[in-house]
């Protein structure tokens, strides 16, 4: 400890008091600290509590990680916007919009630091009516146990498995009912606000967007040669003149790939990429609180 940090410990009679010490130091430093969160990281070495997610956009933009979340949320309304998920609308006489939300979670490494901020917009989907504003829900997930399979059978083989993520995966989707959405937080459009947003693709909270999704994904991939597995339709296989395989497992907006090559692999990220706006984790880490580790030997998963 060092003679600062024993001299703060010595002055105070609590826990809580040691607590609000530390914090109003480091606060005090983190005024005059500027760069990105990777700059920031490798200038300085002490630790201190991280705040809990924000529950708002208020709180968002109010907290000290403000323009951490301020990107995560340019980012999520520009993927958004290029998508063309919606378009601006009167509002339907009769009509009343349902209202949308911003969710904010910090995502972890396996090591405990933080990998990114993130973002989401979500319709509150509670204000739907079944049969009116969607019809079917139904969407499919794979099996624990797939995974898990998956995973021993690439390490019984020491296949290469990658992992990708799925950005903004529910608005791949294309909307078939019709509905209508105030305008987020923080981008009402002015002269304009008097407008609602029409969702012409799925957004997440939808009931019907997960459904949605794994209709686009499945045109996707089983046009470009992939089989679907009848005992998990979350399994994607496809085979080459040398029998070797190549295998694709879907959970939501995460996916593994497996394959005896690393070329395989690349050609079926990229043809992934070519319809799907993608984030590349490479080799295979985490999914679902598996940790996957590669030895000299194989995999390892706990």
């Amino acid at each position: 400890m060092s003679d600062s940090l024993f001299n703060v410990y010595q002055n105070v009679e609590s826990a809580k008091e040691l607590w609000d010490s530390l914090e109003s130091k480091y606060m005090a430093e983190d005024a005059s600290i500027e760069g990105s969160r990777d700059q920031v990281g490798s200038q300085y070495s002490y630790c201190y509590s991280i705040e809990k997610d924000p529950r708002t956009y208020d709180e968002a933009m109010q907290s000290r990680d403000a323009a951490f979340w301020k990107e995560a949320i340019d980012d999520e309304i520009g993927s958004i916007i290029k998508n063309n998920t919606w378009v601006l609308s009167d509002l339907p006489l009769g009509c009343k919009p349902v209202a949308c939300k911003w969710i904010f979670k910090r995502k972890m490494k396996v090591d405990g630091i933080i990998d990114k901020f993130k973002a989401r917009l979500v319709i509150q989907s509670f204000r739907q009516k079944e049969r009116i504003d969607y019809i079917d829900t139904y969407a499919r997930v794979a099996c624990i146990i797939t995974i898990i399979l998956l995973l021993d059978l690439a390490a019984i083989h020491n296949l290469v498995t990658h992992q990708m993520d799925v950005k903004i995966v529910f608005v791949y989707g294309d909307l078939d009912e019709k509905v209508h959405m105030k305008q987020p937080k923080g981008f009402v459009m002015q002269g304009n606000e008097h407008k609602v947003c029409k969702p012409v693709k799925s957004l997440y909270g939808l009931k019907q967007a997960p459904k949605q999704w794994h209709q686009m994904f499945d045109e996707v991939v089983l046009s470009s040669g992939f089989l679907l597995n009848q005992s998990d339709k979350c399994v994607y296989s496809k085979s080459d003149s040398s029998d070797k395989g190549v295998i694709i497992c879907l959970y939501v907006d995460d996916m593994l790939i497996f394959r005896t090559d690393q070329n395989q692999v690349d050609k079926t990220k990229k043809i992934l990429s070519s319809r799907f706006s993608m984030k590349d984790i490479g080799e295979a880490d985490v999914i679902l609180g598996i940790k996957i580790k590669r030895e000299n030997k194989g995999i390892v998963i706990t």
